[in-house]
């Protein structure tokens, strides 16, 4: 029998979901709509997509945006140059100044502010970085500071947090005065039409009529592919969730955000792509998907085939309720809290959403 992989794809946040609806319509177009039997599905499909699309990429592309990642990456670049020059405490033992700071510089500052640091999630890189501020004026003093030659690094740290933590606080008065309402409205119905999708081409992948013997050979090839798109969908959220990482939202896991650290910094690689653009992606492409960092809690999700949220029926995706309460779901607009926008009241043309049997 040839099945589709339970996945439930209502608690990818809304750039995952964009992205796996944006591969999906490329999967039904290389496979002929009208040999999958989803001629009239993919009218209002691809108008339901293109109005997501249009809602979730653009609010995240916002002024605020924009002047947050600048602060960012400013404030990354200045506290790698004055952790470089702190690291040079070892080699300027001839200056008394320098010589009086380094055992608090190498027991202290170099200990508690970590070449990680650019990596953390947004809101803990900016408490953490006041911090650091606070104590090279507590434990430096003005000569220590003088002699290491960095007060208008520390000056331009400090303008850099400040001003990112601005705009990161503008942009989320923006966020929760937008239009969410809209965005959980779009997910509904793109999920309605993705059910649909799954309904029929597992219907005619299966059947045995000969007058579907052509649909059903191109709905089996059809199926395998969405399942190279649902592992890699899934692939992608567990790891989200096992670094405790929000692409774009503000939940307790953080936000993760792209790291411009150069190839000589011994932090490691960069963190993620930020403001959780999802990037569609080939079902043949064998690349992975860089991971972000952080801290952050929440357990990867490794058995999606007892979902209590699913359908009843093994054989179909298990994505009806994800065992919300229908009248208050989950804020898609804010990623990072996984945004189920499912509508178990809402079923599908293709047939009964939740219960055992599919009739067609």
């Amino acid at each position: 029998m040839f099945t589709i992989n339970p996945f439930s794809i209502s608690k990818l946040n809304n750039a995952e979901f964009t992205g796996f609806m944006i591969n999906l319509q490329k999967a039904i177009t290389t496979a002929d709509a009208s040999k999958l039997g989803l001629t009239e599905v993919m009218t209002p499909f691809g108008t339901t997509l293109e109005k997501l699309i249009d809602q979730v990429y653009t609010s995240t592309g916002s002024e605020f945006t924009a002047a947050m990642l600048e602060a960012d990456v400013k404030r990354d670049q200045t506290y790698k140059r004055i952790r470089l020059r702190l690291q040079m405490v070892e080699v300027a033992e001839d200056n008394p100044s320098i010589k009086a700071v380094k055992d608090v510089v190498k027991t202290h500052l170099l200990t508690k502010y970590t070449s990680k640091v650019p990596q953390l999630p947004y809101q803990e890189e900016s408490a953490i970085l006041q911090g650091f501020i606070y104590d090279l004026n507590d434990k430096l003093g003005s000569n220590g500071i003088n002699a290491l030659g960095i007060s208008d690094d520390m000056a331009a740290l400090e303008d850099a947090n400040d001003s990112f933590i601005a705009a990161y606080n503008q942009r989320a008065t923006e966020r929760a005065e937008g239009d969410t309402g809209l965005t959980v409205k779009l997910r509904q119905e793109m999920y309605a039409l993705y059910q649909q999708v799954c309904f029929v081409t597992q219907y005619l992948a299966n059947s045995t009529e000969t007058a579907n013997a052509e649909k059903a050979t191109a709905c089996q090839a059809f199926i395998a592919v969405l399942n190279v798109l649902l592992a890699d969908a899934k692939k992608r959220y567990n790891q989200r969730i096992s670094n405790g990482t929000g692409e774009e939202g503000e939940g307790e896991g953080g936000e993760g955000h792209t790291d411009s650290s150069d190839s000589t910094d011994d932090s490691g690689s960069g963190n993620g792509s930020g403001e959780g653009h999802t990037e569609p992606t080939d079902p043949t492409d064998n690349g992975g998907s860089g991971s972000g960092s952080g801290s952050g809690s929440g357990s990867t999700d490794s058995s999606d085939s007892t979902d209590s949220g699913g359908s009843n029926n093994p054989s179909l995706p298990s994505d009806a309720t994800n065992g919300s309460n229908p009248s208050n779901p989950s804020n898609p607009s804010n990623p990072s809290e996984g945004g189920n926008t499912t509508d178990p009241n809402q079923p599908s043309e293709g047939g009964v959403v939740n219960g055992d049997e599919v009739s067609f």
